[in-house]
């Protein structure tokens, strides 16, 4: 069975069923994150203190992976004579992991702030002005995640076109992410490709730890392929490397998704509302009721201002079937007053006037509720 859109992505950020753990955790959690806030502190200072030197990378980078509670995996090995690593995306530090064990540079259009951006292997993709850059520094491969967004792990993205022009022989990495109690990321509707996501990192200081598995997988050369067919040869390598199905979707439908599904809910939510309005008030246009039930959010408010007539509208012609006369029928226990159809001159027969309707409306509702409800009430 085909994944769907809303199953590529976690809408909540607790997993797991056992709340007890999670509450007996929850202290040591705190404190967990006091430390780490410090040490973070410290990480600045550093950065701007030492010299930018490959010893110096690798200790911010350790220090990077203590302060986030980041443990990682690698299985195989790197490919030196690759200068591209092509990988899923997971979560927002997926870089940091693999800055710290593969020893890449990963481009981000993230607004960061420099020495954070520097500490996570982290490249503007504004600096790389030439292609040509990532096969002359074979030494400091690039990590690229063509997915353009992280995903739960359960399905693999389209990726784009764009990094594969760059070079003829690029490694695909598998990234795997596992942690207790809490999902890596979530996603939010206000979700942007160029703002870094500062809650997601903020609970990887809470986490007690979350383990990345990196699995370097064989090179794969393009020969005679197309973009577009490399590009699916590397997306299908690394879909066999985490057993998950390839996808059609790309991130900005997987993005634009959750927001979709909450607008249709609210549409859904209103039109409940104003048919609730509209039995009440058969003879109000249902596009007035919703009007007015996006102004005041409320079916009581609502069916007020039209009885009260502090909303104008133009009644409806009801169409009414009238029986058959029969002298088996018994007469009618309630009246329903009938509107002149003219506007009335003077200020007391335009007041006698929405009298007249109030009583209309309130004897139509009135009659309508006992017929739904089969009463017998005698008026």
């Amino acid at each position: 069975m085909a994944l769907t859109l809303d199953k590529l992505t976690n809408e909540e950020r607790f997993s797991g069923d056992n709340i007890l753990q999670f509450l007996l955790y929850l202290p040591l959690g705190l404190i967990l994150t006091a430390l780490r806030v410090a040490l973070a502190l410290v990480l600045w200072i550093a950065s701007i203190v030492l010299p930018n030197k490959s010893a110096v990378r690798q200790l911010l980078s350790t220090l990077a992976c203590w302060t986030f509670g980041v443990y990682v995996k690698v299985k195989g090995s790197r490919d030196p004579r690759c200068s591209v690593l092509i990988a899923n995306y997971v979560s927002c530090l997926d870089s940091l992991a693999a800055a710290h064990t593969l020893g890449t540079i990963s481009l981000r259009k993230w607004k960061v702030p420099p020495f954070f951006a520097s500490t996570l292997g982290i490249k503007n993709a504004a600096q790389f002005v030439r292609k040509e850059h990532f096969t002359e520094n074979p030494s400091k491969p690039v990590l690229l995640q063509p997915e353009g967004g992280p995903t739960n792990g359960k399905g693999l993205l389209k990726f784009t076109d764009w990094s594969f022009p760059i070079g003829n022989r690029v490694q695909p990495v598998a990234i795997t992410v596992e942690r207790p109690f809490t999902n890596v990321s979530v996603h939010r509707p206000n979700d942007k490709a160029d703002v870094f996501p500062w809650w997601d990192a903020l609970w990887f200081l809470w986490t007690p730890c979350s383990v990345f598995t990196l699995r370097a997988l064989p090179a794969l050369d393009r020969k005679e392929d197309s973009d577009q067919v490399f590009a699916e040869r590397v997306r299908q390598a690394v879909a066999d490397a985490l057993q998950v199905e390839l996808t059609e979707y790309t991130w900005e439908e997987v993005n634009r998704g959750p927001r979709l599904r909450r607008r249709a809910a609210a549409q859904s939510e209103m039109m409940r509302r104003a048919r609730h309005v509209k039995e009440v008030l058969p003879l109000v246009p249902l596009k007035d009721i919703v009007k007015e039930l996006e102004k005041t959010r409320s079916v009581d408010v609502t069916i007020t201002n039209f009885l009260e007539g502090l909303v104008t509208y133009t009644p409806e012609v009801e169409t009414v079937i009238e029986p058959q006369p029969s002298t088996s029928q018994a007469p009618p226990k309630y009246v329903t007053p009938t509107p002149t159809g003219t506007f009335p001159k003077s200020a007391k027969e335009r007041q006698m006037s929405f009298q007249e309707r109030k009583a209309q409306m309130i004897a139509e509702a009135r009659k309508r509720y006992i017929e739904k409800h089969g009463l017998k009430i005698d008026c």
